[in-house]
């Protein structure tokens, strides 16, 4: 009964462990990753901002209109005011300190009997921009090329991510592919060590081939939990490169040798005209003389329109602010134009001008700067690639060697030419050409990624709905 409970509970297990886990295919984990990266969502934020901006600046084109109030408090301090002195009913037998106090007094009380005068005005303004040498339309340029800065800067985000995703998500797979042969390796060494056994007890074999079994046996179940730890690391940095949560992940890929054919001299057409880093350089430029352009406009005169209307009504000195009918209120209308002619401003704007110059010759030497060290990435990229493809081509002849070694190692084993210790380290060269086919393959998956990021290959970041 207590069997059937443990079993029971065991399968239970299993089965939520099964229901846990995640099956995704590269297209699944590259959507995940865009979908959840805090980069990109950052840039998103920036590029609505940089939207609002553009709506801001769009804004000064049309006619501002605003109301001001202005309350004013005008005493008149030349009134004169009759009422009785406290320094003229004093004697002459005051003190210093006596006569000085009633002086404070006179003129504390002089000031309460002052009637001040108030005033109350308002006015309703609108300016609308006749002429102003293009700012306007210069800012709006600006905010255009600030959104495709943000653009190619978002581009450029997703290529990083795709690249450093799919680096991850192939090295998984290599590490499944690398523990399933490890799988394999334990299942060749437990049937090595049972035939060793069987023989021994026959009397066919010897006791050192059982121990070379046994020890065999034990090296590929230590190998077989370096190959599980692998893959769990493997999936681990594959759910923080993506950002997700859960890395018990199923991949529903393999790995394989992709189909590249480009030379370098075609990926570098294509790069200067695809390179995100380079079209980022390229529009910063712009953006630097547009920039420039804006400056210009500071030694030009600008011309405003503007219509206002107001009134001003004063009262005070008994005169009710309300209901007199004696003082009306003073209305005050206008339409005109104003025009300002820059003449001086102590250098301010030839300084700018010379900072907006340097900044352009700055941008200049970045982007020649920047091209020199892309292409010298594509170049390593490139004998990335052709070192992975000559040892893909090495390690395949090898593994056809080894699998040919290992069947006729076999076979010699069989008819007793060839001892347990001969026939388990023909295995373990059969199994290494193995892991090291993987490697090349993920070598070369490498450098194809390298080159397709650095040429700004579409295909790298598409996720296929």
């Amino acid at each position: 009964m207590r069997r059937n409970i443990l079993a029971t509970v065991a399968i239970f297990a299993f089965a939520l462990s099964v229901v846990a886990q995640t099956p995704m295919s590269r297209s699944d984990v590259l959507r995940y990753a865009f979908n959840n990266s805090e980069s990109l969502a950052q840039l998103k934020a920036e590029r609505e901002r940089t939207e609002l901006m553009r709506k801001e600046h769009q804004s000064n084109a049309f006619p501002q209109i605003g109301a001001d109030f202005t309350y004013v408090l005008l005493p008149n301090l030349n009134e004169s005011v009759n009422m009785p002195s406290i320094s003229g009913m004093m004697n002459d037998e005051a003190t210093p300190n006596e006569r000085i106090l009633a002086g404070s007094l006179d003129g504390m009380a002089a000031m309460s009997q002052i009637s001040p005068t108030n005033a109350l005005s308002w006015e309703l303004k609108a300016t609308q921009i006749l002429f102003a040498q293009g700012k306007v339309r210069t800012a709006l340029r600006i905010a255009d090329v600030a959104l495709e800065i943000v653009d190619v800067r978002i581009e450029g985000a997703k290529f990083e991510l795709a690249q450093n995703v799919i680096n991850a998500y192939n090295g998984a797979l290599m590490a499944q592919q690398n523990r399933r042969i490890q799988q394999e390796a334990l299942g060749i060494a437990e049937e090595s060590h049972r035939i060793s056994l069987a023989r021994f007890s026959a009397g066919r074999g010897s006791a050192l081939d059982t121990l070379n079994t046994k020890l065999s046996h034990e090296q590929a179940i230590l190998r077989l939990r370096e190959a599980e730890m692998g893959k769990r690391l493997a999936l681990k940095n594959l759910a923080n490169a993506a950002s997700i949560e859960n890395d018990d992940i199923v991949l529903l890929d393999t790995l394989t040798v992709p189909q590249f054919n480009m030379t370098e001299e075609q990926a570098w057409a294509i790069m200067q005209k695809n390179n995100s880093n380079l079209r980022l350089i390229s529009t910063l430029k712009r953006m630097q003389e547009e920039q420039t352009n804006m400056a210009r406009t500071d030694y030009r005169p600008t011309v405003v329109a503007f219509a206002g209307i107001g009134q001003s009504k004063p009262w005070g000195n008994g005169i009710d602010f309300g209901g007199d009918d004696r003082v009306k209120g003073i209305w005050d209308t206008k339409i005109g134009l104003n025009a300002h002619v820059p003449i001086w401003d102590g250098g301010r704007r030839r300084s700018k001008m010379h900072q907006a110059h340097l900044q352009e010759f700055e941008a200049e030497k970045s982007e020649a700067q920047a091209t020199r060290g892309l292409r010298l990435a594509l170049a390593a990229a490139f004998e990335e690639y052709e070192v992975a493809k000559q040892e893909l081509v090495q390690v395949e002849q090898m593994i056809v060697l080894a699998q040919q070694g290992f069947r006729i190692s076999q076979l010699a084993f069989e008819i007793g030419q060839l001892t347990q210790l001969e026939l388990n380290n023909s295995e373990q060269q059969h199994r290494m050409t193995q892991l090291a086919l993987n490697n090349a393959v993920l070598k070369i998956n490498s450098a194809v990624v390298s080159i397709a990021r650095l040429i700004g290959e579409q295909t790298l970041i598409s996720v296929n709905n």
